[in-house]
């Protein structure tokens, strides 16, 4: 028998791991340094290579931090004392790897607001309106959406905190809007709405029925105009005791301008060029840029040269046609009237899509000039909107612009703080302009009371607003809310000068309440003063609609002053047959006490009236046997 013999090679068996790669951890993403303001939500991104398992851990101030083991942090309802440097370690089996520290910055100046509807209910948010519909003492607030979902309407339960309503019109309807503003229009003592709309449709009026809901007005010129609206704005522009109404209309369309009638409604104004120019208009804002108390207006245009309209007083306006305001090409989508340098003169922000903004400077004679330098004119955004407000209560109005590319995913906002001196600086800390999103409008409003105003931005393509609640510091500041009586009952154009001790020196600011500005938003109604550390406000001088000036001294600080329009009293005749008559306009439906004296020290009761309609007419059938008699009216 043959045999055969094989001879078999020894076979090597090796562990897997020794024929993988053996890598440690490498960071091809290291944490980047952020700035938010309290109360955000901080996501710190790293990214790591490496043979798995990779095993992670971060770390603050080289501090090990609990249950924080993914590749991602992620910190909620961020407080200041989470400020600090973090880093994140790799390990594998092969090695560890720290990568480089990332500073959280935490800025304590204004805490963004992250709970409830008024900070989740993403939507197509265009216009901002802060307003005290319901007059319970705190500032409620109106968002406009473009299409779906609904407008918002959030009702302050007083305790900062918001309830969205969800029932009547206001909440209910669905429309392509675009601004809103919020004013008395019918003196009855509550707020009302009015919407613009875009893409043709007609614009809406809510009018407040006093108890807590609305009712949609559905006859008369300002909603069945139709139009491609988009900013809208009040004004009692022939300061006859009713606010009238602007509109801006984009796509060649004249603009709108309605005159009210009081309690027979509005009539559209036809004739003059207010309404007959046509322009691509976005923006609409009132102010009395010369001081002669009546309102003048200014229309943003994108594409076109801007409006800029002077009051005649006569219920007429002549058209500026010289100028940078009007003379400047640009896609323009708002402007928002401020005395930013405090010489008692209204100067203008415009806020323009993809370009440089302007600010011009009020001369004092009627002309303005153009800034041409520092940072509200030299950083290029897509800005819809500016809104004016002492943020820091120093006693100079500091600028917030929103940005946002319809498109886009989002871009970051702007705030400048005022130096005082004419100049302005980038804020460069908080959520306030490092979040990113696509903003629209923008709004300023005191929600708490706390004397510190607070910021409402809106943004579209679905994303969340911002609620931002300023948290204050050591300065001081007043507040105050003025009530028409025979001005409209909004004090819409009423103007406010303040003069205080600041620094060292005397200031001296004023402020009008506005029926609306920036893009198609609204601020607080009520006129806010910061002033530092002055421990007294020796002046505060009103100047009403109806032409009444008002003095009010030494008035204390930290407090919400609410100021009643004086009234008006006339005689109607000279004396006859021992008995004198006289008038007065006040308040509709107000109880007023008619006062006398013969010596100025010692006054009496003359009687009490009811002022049904506004005017009123007594008569002394004393005056027979006086050597002089003096008249004061008190409103109960």
């Amino acid at each position: 028998m043959t045999m055969n013999y094989f001879r078999l090679a020894p076979l090597l068996f090796l562990p897997v791991a020794s024929v993988m790669a053996q890598e440690p951890p490498a960071f091809y993403l290291q944490p980047q340094s952020q700035s938010v303001s309290i109360g955000a939500t901080v996501t710190v991104r790293s990214g790591a290579s490496g043979t798995p398992p990779v095993v992670y851990q971060w770390r603050r101030n080289n501090l090990i931090l609990s249950d924080a083991t993914n590749v991602t942090l992620m910190l909620t309802n961020i407080q200041w004392v989470q400020s600090g440097e973090y880093q994140i370690e790799a390990s594998n089996a092969w090695g560890t790897v720290v990568s480089k520290a990332a500073l959280l910055d935490v800025d304590p100046t204004f805490t963004k607001i992250s709970l409830g509807r008024i900070a989740t209910d993403g939507g197509d948010s265009t216009g901002v309106a802060w307003g005290d519909y319901d007059a319970d003492g705190f500032l409620d607030l109106f968002v406009s959406n473009f299409g779906t979902p609904f407008n918002f309407l959030y009702r302050n339960n007083g305790d900062e905190t918001f309830t969205r309503i969800a029932s009547g019109v206001v909440a209910t309807e669905d429309m392509n809007a675009e601004g809103a503003a919020w004013a008395d229009y019918d003196n009855d003592g509550d707020l009302d709405l009015f919407v613009s709309v875009g893409l043709g449709a007609n614009d809406v009026l809510y009018s407040n029925d006093g108890a807590g809901g609305f009712t949609k007005i559905t006859n008369g010129p300002p909603v069945r105009s139709g139009g491609n609206s988009r900013g809208c704005a009040w004004a009692d522009y022939d300061n006859d005791g009713w606010v009238d109404l602007f509109v801006a209309n984009e796509q060649s369309q004249n603009n709108f301008l309605f005159h009210n009638e009081g309690l027979v409604g509005f009539t559209r104004i036809t004739n003059g060029v207010i309404a007959t120019d046509r322009g691509n208009s976005f923006g609409c804002s009132w102010g009395d840029y010369d001081n002669d108390g009546y309102p003048d207006l200014f229309v943003a245009n994108n594409g076109r040269p801007s409006f800029l309209y002077h009051n005649q007083r006569d219920g007429t306006f002549a058209k500026i046609v010289s100028g940078p305001i009007v003379t400047n090409v640009a896609s323009s989508a708002s402007g928002s009237w401020g005395d930013y340098d405090n010489d008692g003169y209204l100067d203008l922000f415009v806020a323009n899509l993809g370009q440089r903004n302007f600010l011009y400077h009020n001369q004092g004679d009627g002309t303005y000039i153009q800034i041409t330098n520092g940072p509200i004119v030299e950083e290029v955004s897509y800005s819809w909107g500016g809104a004016w407000a002492d943020f820091d209560n120093d006693g100079y109005l500091d600028l917030f612009v929103a940005n946002g590319q319809p498109n886009g995913t989002g871009v970051k906002d702007y705030l400048f703080r005022n130096a005082g001196d004419g100049s302005f600086t980038k804020v460069v800390r908080g959520s306030l302009v490092n979040d990113n999103a696509a903003g629209d409008g923008c709004a300023w409003g005191d929600f708490n009371n706390d004397g510190f105003v607070d910021l409402f931005v809106s943004n579209i393509n679905g994303q969340n607003n911002f609620l931002y609640r300023n948290n204050g510091n050591s300065n001081h500041w007043l507040t105050v809310q003025c009530k028409g009586r025979v001005s409209n009952a909004s004090a819409i154009g009423a103007r406010l000068e303040l003069t205080a001790d600041i620094n060292g020196k005397s200031v001296r600011q004023i402020r009008e309440i506005s029926g609306g500005g920036g893009y198609g938003s609204q601020n607080d109604l009520r006129a806010h003063f910061g002033v530092g550390q002055a421990a007294i406000i020796p002046s505060l001088r009103i100047r009403w609609p109806s032409g009444i000036v008002q003095r009010l001294a030494n008035l204390a600080v930290d407090q919400l002053l609410v100021v009643p329009e004086p009234p008006q009293l006339q005689p109607v005749s000279q004396p006859q047959d021992g008995i004198f008559r006289g008038e007065f306009r006040g308040g509709r439906n107000l109880v007023y006490e008619i006062q006398v004296s013969e010596n100025l020290t010692e006054w009496s009761l003359l009687t009490t009236l009811t002022n049904r309609d506004g005017l009123a007419v007594f008569n002394d059938v004393q005056i027979r046997n006086a050597a002089a008699r003096f008249y004061r009216i008190k409103e109960r």
